[in-house]
C-alpha cells in the first residue's frame, strides 16, 4: 500500500533512445590517428548529439579545435634544425583522445549496443579522419602562402 508522502519513483537516468549509430571507441581513435585530434572530436560530436547532450557535443568540437591548433602552433615553433619524430606529436593525441572517449562515452556506447543500438563503421570513422585531414592541410597551405608572400 503506497501512502501520499511517499517519495516519487523518477528515473533521472539519461538512456541512449532511439534509432542511431554511435561510433566506438576504436572508431576515435582510427580518426584522430588520420585527422588529429579535432576529428576523433568531430566524431565523440556526432556521439554526444546522437545521444541528446548538445552541449558536450559543442564542448568536443571546441576543445579539439583547440587543441589541434595548440599542437600545430607547437610544430611550426619547433626550429627547422630540430628533428622531432611525428610520433611524439601522434602518439599523445591518439592516447589522450582514446581516454577521454572511454571516460564520457564508453558506457554510453556499451548501453546503446546492449539495448541492440546500431554501431557506426570504423571506416566511416577513417574516411572523417581522411576528410578533415585533408581539409586542415589545406587551410594549413593557404595560410602558408599568404603569410610567407
Amino acid at each position: 500500500m503506497s501512502s501520499i508522502y511517499e517519495s516519487p519513483n523518477a528515473n533521472l537516468e539519461v538512456k541512449p533512445q532511439g534509432d542511431f549509430n554511435l561510433y566506438k571507441i576504436s572508431g576515435v581513435g582510427i580518426a584522430t590517428f588520420f585527422g588529429t585530434m579535432f576529428a576523433g572530436g568531430i566524431l565523440m560530436a556526432i556521439n554526444f548529439k546522437r545521444l541528446g547532450n548538445d552541449v558536450a557535443a559543442k564542448k568536443a568540437l571546441i576543445f579539439s579545435a583547440l587543441a589541434t591548433f595548440v599542437i600545430f602552433l607547437i610544430i611550426f615553433l619547433i626550429p627547422e634544425a630540430v628533428d622531432v619524430p611525428d610520433a611524439v606529436f601522434t602518439l599523445p593525441q591518439l592516447f589522450a583522445m582514446v581516454q577521454i572517449a572511454k571516460k564520457y562515452q564508453q558506457d554510453d556506447i556499451d548501453t546503446h549496443a546492449a539495448n541492440n543500438g546500431g554501431l557506426a563503421s570504423n571506416w566511416k570513422a577513417f574516411g572523417i579522419g581522411f576528410l578533415t585531414m585533408a581539409v586542415l592541410l589545406a587551410v594549413i597551405v593557404v595560410l602558408s602562402i599568404l603569410f610567407l608572400v
